[in-house]
């Protein structure tokens, strides 16, 4: 198994050719499309072609200063994904943690306001799963063994994923 970060991939793609290397928080001020295409870069660059299953730790909306912005389905057909799993969580527990995470530099929002982009952001995941006809899986936000279960599963039921 191969573990990627979205952020970080575009971090490195955007060192690579601008070089650059924006904090995680910079990114959201930067264009969104651009930040797309330096990812589709650094993924293609980045993944091993010996693993069998490689998991993208990816964002499907992002909280920038002009507002929400759903990613295009278009990235992640690009990326050829066989399942998505969307990992929810509490909003009164994500603003705790966040407000906690003093190594982030994040907009602030209220419980109503994160439970709000939890909202679009569960919408966004199904809209692509749907769109790309993959299925989608719903794991609670700390709960290892189910997210644990959800990848064996998947590995069973497809074993080239």
């Amino acid at each position: 198994m191969q573990v990627l970060s979205a952020s970080s991939l575009i971090r490195d793609s955007l060192l690579q050719t601008e070089g650059q290397h924006p904090s995680q928080d910079h990114l959201r001020a930067r264009s969104i499309e651009g930040n797309q295409a330096a990812l589709l870069e650094a993924f293609n660059r980045h993944t091993d072609p010996d693993k069998t299953l490689v998991i993208l730790d990816a964002h499907v909306v992002i909280d920038t200063p002009d507002g929400l912005v759903r990613i295009s389905s278009d990235v992640f057909r690009e990326i050829d994904p066989d399942f998505v799993v969307f990992i929810k969580d509490e909003p009164r527990r994500i603003h705790l943690n966040r407000n906690r995470d003093i190594s982030r530099e994040r907009p602030e929002r209220s419980v109503a306001s994160l439970a709000k982009q939890q909202e679009i952001a569960i919408a966004a995941a199904r809209d692509i799963a749907n769109g790309l006809n993959i299925p989608i899986h719903f794991v609670d936000g700390g709960d290892d063994e189910a997210l644990s279960r959800v990848l064996s599963a998947v590995q069973e039921a497809e074993p080239n994923v």
